[in-house]
Order: C-alpha cells, then sequence, then structure tokens
C-alpha cells in the first residue's frame, strides 16, 4: 500500500500546481471580468435611477392633470361645500 501512495502522491503535487496556476491565471481574469461587471452595474444603476425619476414625475405630472380635471368638472353645489369647508362662508 506504501508504494500506491507514493505514486499519487507526485500526481496530487502536479494536479495541485495546476489548480495554484489556473487560480492565479483566473484571479486576473476573476479581476478584469469584476471591474467591467462592476462598471457595467454601476451604469445599470444609473439607469434604473433616472427611469425611476422619470416615472415619478409622470405620476405626479398625471396626478395633477386628474386634480384639475376634477376641479373643472365639479358642480356648484360641490364648489360651494368646498368653499364652506376651507371657513370662506358668508358666516363663519
Amino acid at each position: 500500500m506504501a508504494k500506491k501512495k507514493q505514486k499519487q502522491q507526485p500526481n496530487q503535487r502536479h494536479t495541485q500546481e495546476a489548480a495554484t496556476e489556473a487560480k492565479a491565471s483566473l484571479g486576473s481574469l476573476k479581476d478584469m471580468l469584476n471591474a467591467d461587471a462592476v462598471s457595467k452595474l454601476k451604469q445599470l444603476e444609473k439607469d434604473m435611477k433616472s427611469e425611476n425619476e422619470r416615472k415619478a414625475k409622470e405620476a405626479e405630472e398625471q396626478k395633477r392633470h386628474e386634480q384639475e380635471a376634477r376641479e373643472r368638472n365639479k358642480s356648484f353645489a360641490e364648489l360651494l361645500d368646498d368653499y364652506e369647508k376651507k371657513g370662506g362662508g358668508k358666516f363663519n
């Protein structure tokens, strides 16, 4: 059995050295990929922020238009009620 272990050790050393070399070369490749991925993620983040801001502005604008439309479509009684609720009535 001792002979079998001795035969395996050189093969293990060779595979360990190959693995170490592969890790070293992958390390630099990994760093390059990480830098590229980080820049892409930052750009994506900027794009998402600008898209969210645009959507928020559009929603605010839509809400304002809807409010204006409701104001235009109020009846005289509704306008009078609103005026009285605000304390602008004749006898307040």
